[in-house]
């Protein structure tokens, strides 16, 4: 048997993974999973869309008490829908980013309510999960224009001394 030696932030970036993953969108014709994949790179190509990459943003530490400080690790989730000219975008497209977005947030709120990471990885403890930002925009990327949703996701947890 092998021992998982993974870091508390690693641990806490693949259970977002997790928590994206599960995501089911239903765009009128039933649900299904709300993105094509989801990654922890920028490497992975993809035939189809929207995906979502979860990415590192930044890391705080902050005391907290005597023997504990507040580490908050923050994620850029991004999800990127391809664009064929990015002047004429449909109403469609833009109801989808805005339906993603409220899936994320509404995931992530609930899923800090009731101890999502905690269920998905025990070693999670004594964490609190917010949204810093979301943005959306239309950028340029290797394969020509995107349209992207970014949401950064904070998780703060309490580490002892």
């Amino acid at each position: 048997m092998t021992t998982d030696t993974r870091g508390l932030n690693r641990r806490i970036k693949d259970a977002l993974v997790t928590i994206l993953s599960s995501l089911q969108y239903d765009a009128g014709s039933g649900a299904e999973d709300a993105f094509v994949d989801v990654v922890d790179n920028t490497r992975d190509a993809f035939e189809g869309s929207p995906i979502a990459r979860v990415l590192p943003d930044g890391f705080a530490s902050t005391p907290g008490s005597n023997s504990q400080n507040d580490h908050t690790p923050k994620f850029d989730v991004i999800v990127s829908w391809p664009l064929e000219d990015p002047s004429d975008v449909e109403s469609a497209l833009y109801d989808q980013l805005y339906d993603i977005t409220d899936l994320i947030v509404n995931k992530v709120e609930h899923d800090d309510w009731v101890d999502e990471l905690t269920q998905i990885d025990p070693n999670i403890q004594n964490w609190i999960m917010d949204i810093g930002k979301v943005s959306w925009r239309i950028a340029s990327g290797k394969s020509g224009a995107l349209l992207l949703l970014e949401i950064v996701i904070g998780i703060t947890y309490s580490q002892d001394l």
